[in-house]
């Protein structure tokens, strides 16, 4: 797409003619404190619902093979009790 000439020189200056604002650093330094501190408590809840998570697995875990367990025994105790008879 071609624009019509001397639109690029009229668009530099406007452009040319506007303020430059740049932040003030202590405000930047402001921003990013807040972010950085965010950003730490969230790594901390991730930490600690992984820690949570992992417990709960844990106890499941065990839970399940307690009740495996269970069925065997009780599968092998049926089975001698039928052979005994």
């Amino acid at each position: 797409m071609t624009t019509p000439e001397g639109t690029e020189t009229m668009l530099d200056r406007e452009l040319a003619g506007l303020p430059v604002r740049d932040a003030d650093p202590e405000r930047v330094a402001r921003i990013r404190a807040r972010c950085l501190a965010d950003l730490a408590r969230s790594r901390q809840r991730r930490a600690a619902r992984a820690e949570a998570t992992a417990l709960w697995r844990a106890r499941a875990e065990a839970l399940a093979a307690t009740g495996l367990a269970a069925l065997l025994l009780a599968a092998a105790v049926e089975r001698a009790l039928e052979v005994f008879r």
